[in-house]
């Protein structure tokens, strides 16, 4: 299907479309300055969250950082379902991360999930885990996410949380 306005400005590809690759995004040089600083943070291995009003471009810097996060040494996990409970929260990080698991509780997936982060601090890799929409997690999740940010503190990087405006009755 042809857009009209493709010839007209002389584009390829619809703009502004979430199906424009990574590494294909432009940003202003103003995100770019934020995705500079997040990669500060990984090599910092420090935690950071990323807040702003719905359609500033959290995601689309989380879309750049996850293109320019260094292959050797990381290891990316992007999560974009929050709405999950926190045992759900954990079966998807573990899915994501190829952790198959039997287990049924909150409590053996944490344990799966930080036996993960310490095995690959002794391969010198470091997880990444980049929760896009964090506003949405349940409070529950929210209430236990800091005991995940501390596993090995040393080995667990967190650099992108990101989040919209608090809900009402919820922390921001």
């Amino acid at each position: 299907m042809s857009v009209p306005y493709l010839a007209h400005f002389a584009l390829k590809d619809v703009p502004f479309s979430k199906e424009i690759l990574d590494a294909e995004l432009w940003l202003p040089a103003s995100k770019q300055g934020i995705v500079d600083t997040l990669l500060e943070a990984l090599d910092e291995r420090a935690s950071v969250v990323l807040v702003g009003e719905p359609g500033v471009g959290k995601t689309c810097v989380l879309r750049a950082l996850r293109h320019r996060i260094p292959a050797a040494g990381f290891r990316l996990t992007y999560c974009h379902n929050a709405t999950l409970g926190r045992r759900d929260f954990y079966r998807q990080l573990c899915l994501a991360l190829g952790l198959a698991s039997p287990a049924v509780t909150a409590g053996s997936l944490f344990y799966q999930l930080s036996r993960h982060v310490e095995d690959s601090a002794a391969e010198r890799v470091h997880p990444v885990f980049l929760l896009d929409e964090s506003h949405l997690l349940h409070q529950d999740t929210l209430d236990h996410l800091h005991i995940l940010l501390n596993v090995r503190r040393e080995a667990l990087t967190r650099p992108g949380i990101a989040r919209g405006p608090p809900l009402p009755g919820r922390a921001g």
